[in-house]
Order: C-alpha cells, then structure tokens, then sequence
C-alpha cells in the first residue's frame, strides 16, 4: 500500500504527540515499579510497629512433653477416684507355663 503526500502530511502533524505517548510508556513501567516498592516499604513499616496478635505456636517438643504431663496427671486422678470409689474385683487366674521361654529347639 502506498504512502500518499497527503497520508505524509497528517503522519508529519502527529509525529509530536506519538513521540509524547511513548515516553509516557516508557515511563509507566518504572513509575508502576517504585509506587508498587513504596506501598511494600509502607505495610513492611506498618507491620514493624504494630503490635502482632499471640499466634497458637506449632505443635513441638515442649508442648508434646506439657501435654503427656497433663495426660499423666489425669491418669493418676482417674485411677485414684476409680480405686476409692470402687470395692477391689478379684483378677483372673491367668496360667503361666514355668518352662515358656527356657528351652530353646536346636532342629535343622
């Protein structure tokens, strides 16, 4: 498609705001950068000096170690309340073999 004097007149007219419209492009990208950076640097600063609500901590060793302690106690408590609270049952007679355990079979 060929360029017409009079397509060359009215690109020539324009060639001033098409240069303006891509500095401003070219500028956009580094203005959007440093207005993102400022509001991050902003909540970063907010976040430092506000005073951060107790958060439940994970699950470790001191917790697992409280708890087993708590459970212990409870188990204690239970078993005290059960033993004053009930008569003494009689245990099963359970049979024992007194050779289970003593002689060891040698067959290939």
């Amino acid at each position: 498609m060929p360029l017409l004097p009079i397509d060359l007149q009215t690109l020539f007219s324009q060639t001033n705001q098409v240069g303006k419209e891509q500095a401003v492009q070219k500028e956009a990208t580094p203005q959007a950068q440093s207005l993102q950076g400022s509001q991050m640097v902003q909540k970063t600063e907010q976040q430092d000096n506000d005073v951060n609500a107790a958060q439940q901590q994970e699950e470790g060793p001191e917790q697992v170690k409280a708890r087993s302690r708590r459970e212990a106690g409870e188990r204690r408590e239970r078993g005290k309340r059960g033993r004053q609270a009930q008569k003494p049952a009689q245990q099963p007679e359970v049979f024992r073999d007194p050779a289970l355990g003593k002689n060891i079979d040698v067959t290939g």
